[in-house]
């Protein structure tokens, strides 16, 4: 039975021809293996609700993000156009966006919208990775036509004909490797307005397209939400993990080994885990100081998820436990930032969260004797220096008029004192830097905090910081 089976087998073989053999084809790898960014219909609203704003008889062009030094060793990680993200979805170099609302006509079909992206080329995807090519561009990211990248110079010249005609771009780069897409493509639109007197505008795209990012759709709230979950969860890794003699690089370690496990690309900004004296240092990035006991330490962290960054900072005991001095100046800031979040609402001046956080702040300060006077502006600066809010979106500050509130906003709201040695101080305060920050939702309803499973409440951080020792943990 055997000898026959094999025998039938080696007669089909043998009578199929050669060719329809070696025809099939393997099943295409995924350049993306995640499913759940923001979907091809929120980027295809995105692009229609841009189309719609702009002037008569303008085309747009938006370009993509800086490329490496166009050698396959050149490593440097890319990173989007956050503009050309936002409308397509695109995470690759060499991208680019055409909008023409009058239409324009490639290879016999007349479009709006054409992506070019790079060509498939086998050879270079060994060393850089899978690339869409236009077809599956075209299909998988929704745009109406893709091409390669290698056509943007005629599909754009061929559009772009007369004198004076507006073509709507973004700011150039100040530095651009030579060589690479990108600075080709900046060549062709400099070439039109130098050649065919076509007129370059970089304002009026920015304009409309920062009044669109700074209200966010449900989808790009969705997205947001996973990034700040990520990011909670990592401080709450931090909670029942950390104590004295833990290196501020193993905490940063910790907290970005928590990102990737669950599923964000990369953090969002590099992670600030400042101790003992760097609490006051603002932007405190080196981490490598070990923690003592007594130490306070700032954490102040994002997680990036499918293109959209988190920024959440609490400040904890290193012992688990905050001394009376300690506490003392958090229940300050943590009540300034409650003053801060309540004052998140509809039709509030941007300002007005930070406004009302300083009257704290000024209050705290004065009664604890570091300040002279509650209305001491000069004074409360010195303690904190900087604002208390900004956007939040596919940038860590991302962009809009910081004028009035409205719903669909998500902003940050993250007051702090920061105390450094000085003669004029008392040094039981000196090294006590306190910052408090949450990712809110602007609502109709009111303030949403979205990252509120991160604990802030002085008790609610000893309470996590104590359930390790509690299981005879390290």
């Amino acid at each position: 039975m055997r000898t026959n089976l094999t025998v039938l087998i080696l007669m089909v073989l043998l009578a199929t021809p050669v060719a329809a053999r070696q025809s099939a084809r393997p099943p295409e790898a995924p350049v993306r293996y995640d499913g759940d960014h923001a979907s091809a219909d929120f980027h295809r609203g995105r692009r229609s609700a841009l189309v719609a704003s702009l002037p008569t008889g303008a085309v747009a062009v938006v370009l993509g993000g800086v490329e490496g030094g166009g050698s396959v060793d050149d490593l440097r990680s890319f990173h989007q156009d956050p503009y050309l993200y936002y409308l397509t979805g695109s995470e690759e170099p060499g991208s680019a966006l055409l909008l023409a609302p009058e239409g324009v006509t490639v290879d016999g079909r007349t479009v709006r919208e054409i992506l070019f992206v790079p060509p498939r080329n086998p050879e270079m995807e060994i060393w850089l990775g899978r690339r869409f090519g236009a077809a599956r561009a075209q299909r998988e990211l929704g745009v109406e036509m893709a091409l390669p990248n290698s056509r943007f110079e005629e599909v754009v010249g061929a559009l772009v004909t007369g004198a004076g005609q507006q073509v709507l771009h973004l700011a150039f780069p100040a530095a651009v490797p030579p060589r690479t897409t990108l600075a080709q493509q900046i060549g062709v639109l400099r070439s039109l307005a130098a050649v065919r007197g076509a007129d370059l505008d970089d304002t009026v795209l920015a304009a409309s397209l920062d009044g669109m990012r700074m209200v966010k759709e449900p989808e790009e709230i969705r997205v947001l939400r996973r990034a700040v979950d990520v990011t909670v969860e990592a401080h709450r890794e931090v909670l029942g993990a950390v104590s004295a003699g833990w290196k501020e690089y193993e905490i940063e370690a910790l907290i970005e080994y928590t990102f990737h496990r669950l599923g964000a690309e990369e953090p969002a900004f590099p992670s600030i885990v400042g101790s003992g004296e760097n609490t006051s240092m603002l932007h405190y990035e080196t981490n490598r100081r070990t923690t003592q006991a007594g130490d306070l330490v700032v954490i102040d962290i994002g997680a990036k998820y499918r293109g959209y960054s988190a920024d959440v900072t609490r400040t904890i005991p290193i012992d688990g436990r905050f001394t009376a001095d300690q506490r003392a100046v958090y229940d300050i800031v943590l009540e300034a930032q409650r003053a801060g979040i309540e004052a998140a609402s509809p039709g509030a001046s941007f300002g007005a969260p930070g406004q009302a956080a300083s009257r704290v702040l000024a209050r705290g300060l004065a009664r604890l004797g570091l300040i002279r006077s509650p209305t001491d502006g000069s004074g409360l600066q010195r303690f904190f220096p900087h604002g208390t809010s900004h956007y939040l979106g596919i940038e860590v500050h991302d962009v809009g008029s910081y004028d009035v509130l409205s719903p669909g906003q998500v902003i940050t709201v993250e007051p702090g004192i920061y105390i450094a040695p000085a003669p004029d101080i008392d040094p039981r305060w000196w090294n006590i830097g306190v910052r408090i920050e949450d990712d809110v939702l602007v609502t109709e309803a009111g303030p949403v905090v979205l990252s509120a499973g991160a604990p802030r409440d002085p008790e609610d951080i000893e309470e996590a910081m104590g359930a390790r020792a509690r299981a005879g943990g390290p």
